[in-house]
């Protein structure tokens, strides 16, 4: 078989992401603090970009060649540089490139009251951890340096709920004592706050505080320390047996042992903290919602008179510095366009959900509607994935509370009417019958499958414990009190 090598020209068509769009794409999916960090970023590695001081956003008149795009701008070489006539823009970026406008401005004058004063930050003090504040009171109880030691050790040992999980003969090996000395040692530890540290189990944990709290019920000690497993598992009629007692007397103990802490530790846990601010707010100004895109923090941009001064004399520039700043001043105005087409996107994607969720808004979250992306992208006129990256991480500050965008989507479940019903707000129902159920005969998942079908909703016993499950709400056996 003869084998060799030629050419062959074809034609074909595939989608190629141009930088600009991938710009567009990543911008789009920033909350509002990740674009302020990226705008402060591009401030400081483009010289052409400047934040456009607040008095003169709304007086400065641009200049002719910035109101007509570069493509009509002859004194920076458009005649010899055809590649400046490449950034097109929006039928109405003119009017955007002249008074600095974004999608806040579109609400009426007046309708939002005053911004407040701005008060000051005050400093985050600095919480102890778990082990700082045993080892605190380690020094103060403590004589020795062996017995610092040692409780150092256990103390390094411990989990994050506060447990210590390392038998006591590793740790008298490490610390070459005696177990006895360790047991000692830990007994120590155990009178430190919080309350029942430094435990092996969750039965020596309750116990430590029992006897802390000076709880004087041996009944309530012998269930601490026999029988955890069968209150659990709220086995009251087999516990009232043992016990001698009531089935209510056996309840009454079980919520006593429910207000002790069967994590000491977590208290002291880290917790990083996630700050939130909303992207967007809706407000109800004389009985209509409006929508306004938070842009506070990022700054309105403009290009650099002195840079543009220089682009309109290029004879006096050498080729490198000239394409240096061609270069960077693309790049900037496809920045601020696509700042300004991401803040009109989020617009427009936050009022089609206004305006479809404006009963949840009314009336509550009962009378959330199911929406999905595709809804929303069809009344906005975009991809279904551009919905997705608006929606995503992005939060909106509503008379209802602060939601993610994302919140709002949901399927849906249709009642006797033939209309949908939001899944949250069939949660929502479960929940509150949950709540006004009898304790002592508490509603079984069929059970309240029927309630729901008497309110004309439609839905399974599987889909009422899946639901349920997910709420975090108890099945019937474990609700039920005596």
């Amino acid at each position: 078989m003869e084998q060799r090598l030629h050419l062959q020209q074809r034609q074909v068509q595939r989608l190629i992401m141009t930088p600009k769009m991938q710009q567009s794409i990543h911008l789009l999916q920033l909350s509002t603090l990740e674009l302020t960090n990226l705008l402060q970023k591009e401030l400081v590695e483009n010289p052409l970009l400047e934040e456009a001081p607040s008095m003169e956003v709304a007086s400065e008149e641009p200049s002719e060649p910035l109101r007509n795009g570069a493509a009509e701008e002859p004194a920076v070489g458009a005649s010899e540089d055809p590649s400046l006539r490449q950034i097109e823009f929006d039928s109405h970026w003119e009017d955007y490139f002249q008074d600095s406008s974004d999608v806040g401005d579109f609400i009426p004058t007046g309708g939002f009251t005053e911004t407040e004063p701005e008060m000051p930050e005050m400093p985050i003090a600095h919480s102890k951890t778990l082990n700082e504040h045993l080892k605190w009171q380690l020094e103060l109880a403590t004589h020795t340096e062996q017995e610092r030691a040692i409780g150092s050790l256990i103390i390094d040992s411990l989990n994050d709920d506060g447990y210590l999980d390392t038998p006591l003969e590793q740790l008298a090996e490490m610390t070459d004592t005696e177990p006895a000395e360790v047991e000692r040692v830990l007994h120590i530890v155990q009178t430190f706050d919080p309350v029942g540290i430094a435990a092996r189990t969750l039965s020596e944990c309750l116990e430590l505080q029992y006897h802390f709290y000076q709880l004087d019920d041996p009944l309530m000690l012998e269930v601490i320390r026999y029988h955890l497993e069968d209150l659990e598992r709220k086995r009251y009629n087999k516990l009232a047996k043992v016990l001698g007692v009531s089935e209510q007397r056996v309840q009454g103990i079980s919520d006593e042992i429910g207000r002790l802490e069967p994590k000491p530790g977590r208290k002291y846990g880290v917790v990083e903290t996630e700050y939130v601010t909303p992207d967007v707010f809706v407000e109800k100004v004389d009985g209509e919602y409006r929508v306004r895109v938070n842009d506070d923090g990022a700054p309105p941009l403009r290009i650099s008179h002195r840079y543009r001064r220089m682009l309109q004399e290029r004879e006096n520039l050498p080729a490198e510095t000239y394409e240096f700043i061609k270069n960077k001043y693309k790049s900037a105005m496809w920045l601020i366009r696509n700042i300004e087409q991401r803040k009109r996107t989020l617009y427009n994607v936050t009022q089609q959900i206004v305006e479809m969720q404006k009963d949840f808004l009314d009336h509550g979250i009962t009378h959330l509607r199911p929406m999905r992306l595709r809804d929303i992208a069809d009344r906005v006129g975009v991809h279904e994935a551009t919905v997705c990256r608006v929606v995503n991480g992005k939060y909106v500050q509503t008379p209802r509370g602060l939601f993610e965008l994302k919140y709002f989507f949901s399927t849906g479940l249709e009642n006797h009417e033939g209309e949908d019903q939001s899944a949250k707000s069939v949660m929502e129902m479960i929940r509150r019958i949950v709540e006004e159920e009898n304790p002592q005969k508490p509603y079984s998942d069929q059970k309240i499958a029927d309630i729901l079908k008497s309110r004309g909703i439609s839905i399974a016993r599987r889909t009422v414990s899946k639901y349920r499950e997910k709420m975090g709400i108890l099945p019937t056996s474990t609700r039920k009190r005596v």
